[in-house]
């Protein structure tokens, strides 16, 4: 085994050539039993024919496929039976199609798993001869963590959804750190065109930050949350993958603990397909242990590798 020597370079850890002995044990599958957070569509209201967009969303990350039975109550609104969250993931998107109604009315979409519950309410109404509507692609924006002075952008796609024109009077945002740019207001959007607003969060300091931005129309106003953390410090690994192994190996998992406890968790939101790993959110003055394990094509994890203990500046 090579030694780990982690190497500082202004306010970066570059753990820059390691190599972890890893020895994999193959694990037995521990499904353990997922529930639902909470469903969300882009658009509550429709005056008109279209196709939402939505999202079932878990407490956690799954371990294995987790199917999601899916219903409506109203026939105007149809929803597919169930959707897939493939393993290592928190959540799936879904497309109900919605029809024409003679009146105002509510159709309540209910998501279920391991005997939860969970529904979302989208009002309709009558198709309008002559009826602006408004869409956002989003409702909330996540940068993650984002190294100081590295600004990080995102795209917000803005429609008109209605039968008549639409005007974007406004976009107005709250939060240090975030900014916008690529357009100009008032806009005008006739039916089916859409407008794409560049959100930035360039952080200046580090800590995590939030805020908001309002989008303001003729019709209705739009609100998204944003959210990010400023990172002045990261710890970036790499290792070597074993010459041999009974079962390939597809991915690997990352765990950190706080330098002398045995509190390991995990710090990749998703696997890693490549032996390297960067961890943004590590804090100043403080040590950290990391173990990796690795993941085969049937998602089982292997005992963790041995340990290597960094300390940040």
């Amino acid at each position: 085994m090579k030694n780990l020597n982690p190497r500082f370079s202004n306010c970066y850890i570059l753990l820059s050539s390691f190599a972890l002995l890893l020895t994999f044990a193959t694990a037995s599958a521990v499904a353990s039993a997922q529930s639902l957070d909470r469903i969300s569509c882009v658009t509550k209201t429709y005056t008109s024919t279209g196709t939402d967009t939505c999202r079932a969303f878990l407490t956690s990350t799954n371990s294995t496929h987790v199917y999601i039975a899916l219903s409506s109550n109203n026939p105007a609104v149809v929803v597919p039976s169930q959707i897939m969250v493939s393993y290592y993931a928190g959540s799936k998107g879904f497309y109900p199609t919605i029809g024409k109604v003679t009146k105002p009315q509510t159709a309540i979409i209910t998501a279920k798993l391991n005997g939860v519950s969970k529904s979302f309410s989208i009002s309709l109404s009558p198709t309008s001869a002559s009826a602006a509507a408004m869409s956002v692609n989003a409702t909330s924006i996540g940068f993650g963590s984002v190294a100081l002075n590295t600004p990080q952008e995102q795209s917000l796609k803005i429609s008109s959804t209605g039968t008549a024109a639409l005007t974007v009077k406004s976009a107005a945002l709250t939060g240090t750190g975030f900014s916008i740019s690529g357009a100009t207001f008032p806009a005008t959007l006739n039916p089916g065109q859409s407008m794409t607003l560049q959100v930035l969060f360039d952080p200046t300091k580090a800590g995590a930050f939030t805020g908001k931005l309002s989008i303001a129309s003729n019709v209705s106003t739009a609100s998204i949350s944003l959210t990010g953390t400023g990172a002045s410090h990261q710890v970036e690994l790499s290792w070597s993958e074993p010459s041999s192994t009974t079962n390939p190996i597809v991915a690997f998992n990352i765990y950190r603990a706080a330098s002398g406890t045995s509190s390991f968790a995990r710090v990749n939101l998703s696997p890693d397909q490549t032996p390297a790993f960067t961890d943004s959110t590590v804090q100043s003055g403080t040590a950290y242990d990391y173990k990796v394990t690795s993941v085969d094509s049937a998602g089982l994890e292997s005992s963790p590798s041995n340990k290597i203990s960094v300390i940040v500046p």
